[in-house]
């Protein structure tokens, strides 16, 4: 079972006070045959010597100091230097527990899998929960995996709580010089796969931190995340049209999110009011061709606030009387 070498890749940026507790549950796991690659994304704190102290004491770890260029550059230079049959990631700042690359890899090989998940616990300074609740063992086709990234309701997007065979990865980088690249990223990889094994064990601690990307929203973060779902909606449109209404449930769900972050700004500047006009029409758009399963996921508060969205600045659409009936 521990024959098959494992490439994990952690990028470290300004995580001097969580980093050790990361690389020690990595050196820790009961899966050994690792491949530890440490990524300095030009950290200004402690975090460079404490990768070159770590590496001087297991021969596992493998240290890359660049210049800061960002997240995406650092997993994507992880992954040149990755030479495992299998590639995992796991973020500075969070922590794993001791059986999760052993019971990910033995997921993927028990049912000929390409790419494995657990479930993953939030840590927030107040408290500790699991994030979905779904079954202990499951096999996706594909199609039923895409869908349910498109329904982000039990599965996520996100890159860290997941196992991949390594040949998934050619062609694909991270977007570079974006944030939430994870949505430009996992949607693609999942496509290469036959099979997707789901695990219900909670193996992954994620650090849900008050200076992260969700709690200091910018424009640029904005703009980011909705260029990468615009993009991805218009591929999965063109390529899967029997996924259509999860895919624009997650166009929908993203408009939503824009104007509510965009609230937090003190002004807005004429690209992001392009931005969110684009995104507004696709989302009219839709609504006008598709109407009888347009609004067919949206719970009662989402589609108050899409018809608000959309009614607003003159982008009118002729289906209020439709949602209201349907609250």
């Amino acid at each position: 079972m521990q024959k098959a070498l494992i490439s994990i890749i952690v990028p470290v940026y300004k995580v001097e006070k969580y980093i050790k507790r990361c690389l020690n549950s990595i050196i820790n796991q009961t899966y050994t045959n690792l491949e530890i690659i440490l990524v300095d994304d030009g950290s200004p704190d402690k975090c460079p010597e404490i990768c070159d102290e770590y590496s001087k004491k297991d021969k596992r770890i493998k240290v890359i100091h660049q210049k800061n260029m960002g997240l995406s550059v650092a997993r994507n230079n992880g992954i040149k230097s990755a030479t495992g049959e299998y590639i995992g990631f796991v973020d500075g700042d969070d922590y794993i527990e001791k059986t999760m690359f052993e019971d990910l890899f033995k997921a993927l090989i028990e049912n000929d899998a390409q790419m494995s998940i657990c479930n993953f616990k939030v840590i927030t300074d107040k408290e500790q929960y699991i994030k979905n609740n779904y079954p202990e063992n499951k096999t996706y086709t594909k199609k039923e995996f895409l869908k349910e990234i498109l329904l982000d309701k039990n599965i996520q997007s996100y890159v860290w709580n997941k196992l991949y065979i390594k040949d998934l990865f050619i062609n694909i980088k991270f977007p570079e010089g974006k944030k939430y690249e994870d949505i430009g990223t996992t949607f693609y990889l999942a496509e290469k796969c036959k099979k997707i094994q789901l695990i219900g064990k909670a193996e992954y601690n994620y650090t849900n931190r008050s200076d992260s990307i969700v709690f200091n929203i910018d424009e640029q973060t904005i703009l980011d995340y909705t260029t990468l779902v615009m993009q991805r909606y218009d591929y999965v449109d063109k390529k899967y049209p029997d996924l259509r209404k999860y895919n624009f449930y997650y166009l929908g769900k993203t408009l939503i999110t824009a104007y509510t972050d965009m609230r937090t700004l003190k002004s807005i500047s004429e690209k992001l009011k392009k931005q969110i006009k684009k995104l507004k029409l696709k989302v009219r758009d839709y609504i006008k061709e598709y109407e009888e399963i347009s609004m067919e996921l949206f719970d009662k508060e989402q589609k108050i606030k899409l018809y608000e969205i959309l009614m607003y600045q003159n982008i009118t659409i002729n289906f209020k009387n439709k949602i209201i009936v349907n609250l």
